[in-house]
């Protein structure tokens, strides 16, 4: 098992980053839009959050001595197969890595509108992870 000390760091800096995000996505589309900086800031906060997300499967899977998974998005699954979380979440999750290569490859192919819609329900299947995370490691 990982280490309870790195989950819980890692867990309340990606929380910061959710909620930080959430309080720009929240706005109405045209005040997100419109503010390029506050939508440059809470799409680099979602990257964080997943990328946190993506480091912590890892660790698990590492110090379980899982076979590590062929990419990032795969994290999730071995994270399901061994029942640390649910199918439905893992899938979400590799949404949520799609989103995070897209936003480190280039903002041009990031559609912002897309964001601001599904973020609500992607920032919940984040904080889905982290619970089902925190659980799992006694915390």
């Amino acid at each position: 098992m990982v280490n309870r000390d790195l989950v819980a760091r890692k867990i309340a800096r990606a929380t910061a980053w959710m909620n930080d995000a959430e309080a720009i996505v929240s706005q109405p589309l045209d005040a997100f839009l419109g503010d390029v900086k506050s939508r440059d800031l809470a799409t680099f906060y979602l990257f964080l959050a997943i990328q946190e997300a993506i480091d912590l499967g890892a660790h698990w899977i590492a110090d379980a001595g899982w076979t590590p998974p062929d990419d990032t998005a795969s994290v999730f699954d071995v994270m399901a197969e061994r029942g640390v979380v649910d199918r439905s979440l893992a899938d979400a999750l590799r949404s949520a890595a799609g989103l995070r290569n897209r936003i480190a490859h280039g903002y041009a192919s990031v559609d912002h509108r897309r964001l601001h819609a599904e973020s609500q329900e992607g920032l919940r299947g984040l904080r889905r992870f982290f619970a089902a995370i925190a659980t799992a490691a006694g915390l």
